[in-house]
């Protein structure tokens, strides 16, 4: 199965690259973290982070991020790592989808110690442009292990020539 959806993902992307310049992004973002059947993480948690995805002529975007949280006595890490297409639904709308893995560094609320945990992730969202280089971003993203998670999150993704 994730195998058919990374090619799946290569062969979109490189078509709508190949259409048109591609460049750089960083993108700011906030929302919220809800966890299911993560022991010791049982409220929904505020998250903040950053990604910063590197334009590619052949597979989109390579994504590499950092999400945080410390809220309700929880310190949840999160370095992120996949690949994102792109789709244009119009001019100034384009559909993104991604999936990838992930490095989680947490505590839950009943522990001291910290636990590092591999897991991997997939979501979709939407890009608005606001003007060339400044688009409102939102997305939906689902994580696997610990437990379930999924983030609903909103921000802003500025478009450079590679920073």
């Amino acid at each position: 199965m994730a195998f058919a959806i990374l090619t799946v993902l290569i062969g979109v992307t490189a078509r709508a690259q190949s259409s048109s310049t591609a460049s750089d992004e960083l993108n700011l973002f906030v929302g919220y973290q809800l966890p299911s059947g993560t022991e010791g993480i049982s409220e929904i948690l505020p998250v903040f982070g950053f990604r910063y995805e590197i334009a590619t002529a052949k597979v989109g975007f390579i994504d590499l991020g950092l999400m945080n949280t410390h809220a309700s006595g929880v310190d949840f890490s999160t370095f992120e790592f996949g690949l994102r297409g792109t789709i244009p639904m119009s001019a100034g709308l384009d559909a993104v989808f991604y999936g990838g893995g992930d490095l989680n560094y947490y505590k839950p609320e009943t522990q001291e110690n910290r636990k590092f945990e591999f897991g991997y992730h997939a979501g979709v969202g939407a890009m608005l442009a606001v003007t060339d280089n400044l688009w409102l971003r939102t997305d939906l993203k689902f994580m696997l292990t610990p437990g379930t998670n999924l983030y609903m999150l909103f921000g802003f993704a500025f478009r450079t020539a590679g920073l």
